[in-house]
């Protein structure tokens, strides 16, 4: 999928991923988002559930063979990609697990790009732990969290330094304190055409989320807030 150009937004829950999302999909050129799909995720592991629910799989010496065309066959369904349709093959896509499937995905989109939204670590942890979110089991518990977000530092940190151009970071509080300068840098590394109106994403009558942020979507971008999680960092000690 040579001229396919999708834009995958990653990084850790309660990160300013929806922010983001709402603000690609304003633009003029109506770019289509699945949401948190999990595309990648789902093709994936139909090919290796029977492995992992073997009882005699060893998770930290055997081998878990993956078949790239399968893999291929499966995102191209769910897309419903069209190899000379420009316009469809442009889109988003906001998994935020995909941070751990980027090498794949750029071997079946070698032109996709990753913007990972971020912010302060100690208020990821405790945001995401306050949230509570029924979908993710290693939320649940401030140590599992902190091992998951060991994993995932990791993982960015890898692939920022392998393929810097490929990737563009979104501090949360840089963006909400400067939104104009920050959305034209994510516009101009997606070869997208910004325009004033994207901060208006909060008006369209359209927008939609099923995650936590649904709320703040609809709020016009302030920096109010950020820090709140302050006063129980003791937490984290």
């Amino acid at each position: 999928f040579k001229r396919v150009k999708p834009i995958f937004i990653v990084g850790l829950p309660r990160s300013g991923s929806t922010l983001i999302e709402s603000l690609l999909s304003s633009g003029d050129q109506k770019i289509k988002t699945y949401g948190e799909s999990n595309f990648f995720n789902i093709a994936i592991f139909e090919q290796i559930k029977n492995t992992l629910y073997n009882k005699d799989f060893d998770i930290e010496n055997d081998k878990i063979d993956l078949d790239l065309s399968l893999v291929k066959k499966a995102i191209n369904e769910r897309y419903e990609l069209e190899e000379n349709a420009e316009n469809k093959n442009l889109f988003l896509d906001k998994s935020l697990e995909n941070v751990f499937n980027i090498e794949i995905i750029l071997k079946i989109f070698p032109n996709a790009k990753f913007i990972h939204t971020r912010r302060n670590i100690k208020d990821s942890i405790l945001s995401i732990y306050f949230s509570m979110l029924p979908e993710l089991s290693w939320t649940h518990s401030l140590t599992s969290i902190k091992k998951y977000i060991e994993d995932y530092q990791k993982t960015i940190s890898h692939f920022k330094e392998s393929i810097p151009n490929k990737i563009i970071d979104v501090n949360l509080d840089d963006f909400t304190a400067n939104p104009v300068k920050i959305s034209k840098e994510v516009f101009e590394f997606c070869d997208l055409i910004w325009s004033s109106k994207v901060l208006d994403f909060y008006k369209r009558k359209d927008l939609f989320s099923k995650t936590l942020s649904s709320f703040q979507i609809r709020k016009e971008i302030n920096s109010k807030n950020q820090s709140r999680y302050e006063k129980y960092y003791f937490l984290l000690d």
